[in-house]
């Protein structure tokens, strides 16, 4: 079983390590060992976001500036959050390391090696197209480029330390990329003729062969029927 180190704080890569353990894979969290809680917990119904977030792993209670305690083998891979401000404080190098433990290591951090915010990948990445989403996109999907990375360089037997940016990965699921400027006006698609893809009324509507299709919004009791989940409310993939 492929044994994953996840250090850092708050939701992102809680995030990739709790899709790391559903899909397998056997996750350790290091947490603050003075009994600091993390940030997820200090939010509304924390606790419980806490709970869901670090389902089936091993949370540790250990300073991240542990790691030079750890000898190749003991893990298959290392992710993170941290600045590179901290690492150079705690008197670490993520690049060294990774190669005395012969391991991939994936950091996720801001364009400017700060302190990074879901909210300030959105205003960089996508708020020029609509306005801000009301759920942490910029963590869950930096998240999941954060795992998938991980995943990546751990199958090629690669390793070593790579830097991922997190407006970055969340423009990257933008279709065009900066590859094409797309202009997006009304909350519209760039693609679409105006009118046939998009919010309509209360839901949504797409037009696909002249052919309209609407669907409503749903409400949480209609997604605990309809999605795909375990029977407690977490979502399988």
């Amino acid at each position: 079983m492929t044994r994953v180190l996840e250090l850092g704080s708050y939701v992102l890569p809680a995030y990739a390590g709790m899709i790391l353990a559903e899909q397998g894979y056997e996750v350790t969290k290091w947490t603050n060992p003075a009994g600091h809680p993390d940030p997820i917990q200090g939010l509304h119904r924390g606790d419980e976001l806490w709970s869901w977030i670090n389902h089936d792993k091993n949370l540790r209670p250990a300073h991240a500036r542990e790691v030079i305690d750890l000898s190749p083998g003991d893990v298959d891979m290392v992710i993170d959050n941290f600045r590179s401000s901290a690492w150079q404080r705690w008197g670490l190098d993520p690049a060294t390391e990774a190669a005395r433990l012969r391991v991939p290591w994936v950091s996720m951090r801001d364009e400017f090696d700060e302190r990074s915010f879901d909210a300030v990948a959105q205003a960089r990445a996508v708020l020029e197209h609509g306005s801000y989403q009301p759920y942490y996109l910029g963590d869950t999907s930096g998240g999941l480029w954060l795992a998938y990375k991980a995943v990546v360089l751990s199958h090629q037997a690669t390793s070593g330390h790579h830097v991922l940016r997190q407006a970055s990965c969340l423009a990257k699921l933008v279709e065009g990329e900066l590859v094409v400027p797309a202009a997006r006006s009304d909350g519209q698609p760039a693609w679409d003729p105006p009118g046939t893809y998009g919010s309509h009324g209360d839901g949504v509507r797409v037009i696909y062969r002249g052919e309209p299709v609407t669907e409503p919004a749903r409400d949480h009791a209609w997604k605990l029927t309809h999605l795909h989940h375990d029977g407690t409310g977490r979502i399988v993939i």
